[in-house]
């Protein structure tokens, strides 16, 4: 499923990178709490997957490392204040897009 613009503004999302980003350049990702989702060419989803209170950066690669973005070529962040939101928010999107590399 394509990428719902509508999703940055959840009330769980707090801020969010600009735009996608190129999945090579994710160290410029913010090193917050949040949601990141992986995307193809056309926005179609393929992986959500959360980070932790600064660990963005570091979550974002562990799921690289795990082949997690298998068909995705960009990356988004969506940004919350808490751990406990950042779930809730990762729940209801694996829910709304059942991106192919979450169910492996």
């Amino acid at each position: 499923m394509q990428w719902d613009p509508n999703d940055v503004v959840d009330s769980r999302v707090v801020a969010f990178s600009e735009w996608w980003i190129n999945l090579k350049d994710f160290g410029a990702l913010e090193a917050r709490a949040g949601v990141y989702l992986f995307a193809n060419a056309k926005y179609d989803i393929k992986y959500i997957g959360t980070a932790g209170a600064r660990k963005m950066v570091e979550e974002v690669r562990s799921a690289i490392d795990r082949k997690k973005n298998k068909g995705a070529t960009r990356v988004r962040a969506l940004y919350t204040n808490s751990n406990k939101k950042a779930q809730s928010l990762k729940k209801y999107l694996i829910k709304k897009y059942n991106p192919v590399n979450n169910r492996t």
